[in-house]
């Protein structure tokens, strides 16, 4: 073996042993609540102003999230990470301003990339996230089938989110807070944007 084919083969083993060593799966179950906005313009059904139909302009939707990350690289004082997530959220209000109707309902399934970060105080554990994905909501509003079942619209759902992990035990951090923002954008026909604003709170377990 020459002698480049060995440093090569000694930096790739460095290189993997590291990623190896510093990787960390987690699992974790959060309480969510959004905020989904501008809904009163909406296209679905058709807008109206007055009347039986008239809209509110939000509607909050409140559930669970759960989801794992998987911190595979660490740079400095950052370690990075991917994360899969999926959220059910659910009220009985909706949008229209004189009847709840079918209520409110968002369904989400995103992955993305996370960064936390270092700190003096080893267990505070800030992180950031950027997550894209399918989310099927009604956006509060009465549309239902023939049948009476409510319809569920696809749209892109993004979210940019920070929080917070405090570690209280070696297998156990408690989510203190998760801020998110992002929105709703339906494929199709129907263009328009649906802006999220969301809190979380819970409990993240680590994997051996």
């Amino acid at each position: 073996m020459s002698f480049r084919k060995a440093v090569l083969l000694l930096a790739a083993v460095a290189v993997a042993t590291s990623v190896s060593a510093h990787a960390q799966v987690g699992v974790y179950g959060m309480f969510t609540v959004d905020r989904l906005s501008n809904i009163a313009s909406s296209p679905l059904p058709a807008p109206t102003t007055n009347g039986p139909n008239a809209r509110n302009n939000t509607a909050d939707p409140l559930g669970g999230t759960g989801g794992i990350y998987y911190d595979f690289l660490k740079l400095g004082p950052v370690k990075l990470g991917a994360d899969l997530r999926g959220s059910i959220l659910t009220t009985k209000r909706g949008a229209n301003v004189n009847f709840n109707d079918s209520g409110t309902r968002i369904y989400s399934a995103l992955g993305g990339v996370r960064a936390v970060f270092h700190t003096p105080i080893a267990p505070l554990k800030p992180y950031i996230q950027g997550s894209v994905g399918l989310g099927r909501s009604d956006y509060g509003l009465s549309n239902t089938t023939s049948s009476g079942q409510v319809i569920l619209y696809n749209n892109f759902e993004y979210m940019g989110l920070a929080g917070l992990d405090i570690k209280l035990l070696p297998i156990m951090d408690w989510r203190v807070a998760e801020l998110g923002y992002g929105g709703l954008n339906p494929f199709g026909t129907y263009g328009h944007n649906y802006p999220i604003k969301q809190v979380s709170m819970g409990f993240v377990f680590h994997l051996p």
